[in-house]
């Protein structure tokens, strides 16, 4: 199972007439990183005889570095043209983090996405431009799978509704989430996995709130409803504990819940 392209900000390395490729035989080894390793923090006690750990994270995004040239079932001459150079570091030197992700040749290899930006090296022979050395730099140090939509009508508020979190690692984090309000009155939306409850008061029949969880947005459809002023300042989790992963909804009034998110993978390109 191998990379055999890349899409970046919706184009394809292929749309080129460009394949990923490896210009390097010498070695028949290959040394697959699992992903950024995070750096603990940690104090002595007992005279070195025992440490307690303090703090945990990670130091930088994830980092892999590959080949790409022309096509040769597309091109007779491979060698990469001063207009076909400049077309492509146009597409991949970038001063943003943007969507990547890669397609294999096992067509059942599950879908990671990526955010990041390229950087470049010339791969020269006999002093002709003949590949490119890329280098992925991304924003996290993780992956993120296909987005995962909720949607729930909950006239019931007797009766929570679960939600699934697909992350393989231990993490809590804020949805992004849609809310319509179906009757009127003071609003919370708790999840009992984390404890974590989110509140608006004074809501009206129809509004519409939408909370943007990782910017810390929210905004209401009604302009008189001064909605941060009736905000708890408690952005909703979900995530997963290492021992359970559904996080069970519960509303204090009937609405409309769109939930979305990315899971979390925790692996390399």
């Amino acid at each position: 199972m191998r990379a055999v392209d890349f899409e970046y900000d919706n184009i394809r390395l292929s749309d080129f007439g460009f394949i990923m490729c490896n210009f390097n035989y010498s070695t028949d080894v290959e040394v697959a990183d699992a992903g950024v390793q995070l750096t603990f923090e940690k104090v002595s006690k007992r005279n070195g005889q025992t440490f307690s750990l303090i703090n945990s994270s990670y130091e930088d995004g994830l980092q892999t570095t590959f080949d790409i040239c022309k096509n040769p079932d597309e091109f007779d001459d491979l060698e990469i043209t001063d207009d076909e150079f400049l077309e492509i570091s146009r597409w991949l030197n970038r001063k943003e983090f943007l969507q990547v992700y890669f397609i294999y040749d096992d067509i059942d290899k599950e879908t990671r996405y990526y955010c990041g930006t390229f950087t470049f090296q010339k791969i020269m022979i006999s002093e002709k431009l003949y590949g490119l050395q890329l280098t992925l730099i991304t924003d996290k140090p993780f992956a993120y799978g296909e987005k995962i939509i909720y949607h729930e009508n909950i006239s019931d508020i007797t009766k929570p509704f679960r939600l699934y979190d697909f992350s393989n690692i231990v993490r809590s984090f804020a949805p992004n989430i849609k809310i319509i309000c179906s009757e009127s009155g003071n609003l919370t939306i708790k999840n009992e996995l984390l404890n974590s409850t989110m509140t608006f008061n004074n809501c009206t029949k129809g509004e519409i709130i939408t909370v943007d969880g990782d910017a810390e947005i929210i905004n209401s459809s009604l302009n008189a409803h001064d909605i941060w002023n009736d905000f708890n300042y408690e952005f909703l989790k979900i995530g997963n504990t290492f021992i359970d992963r559904f996080n069970t909804i519960t509303v204090s009034l009937p609405c409309t819940l769109e939930i979305e998110y990315y899971p979390i993978i925790q692996d390399s390109p």
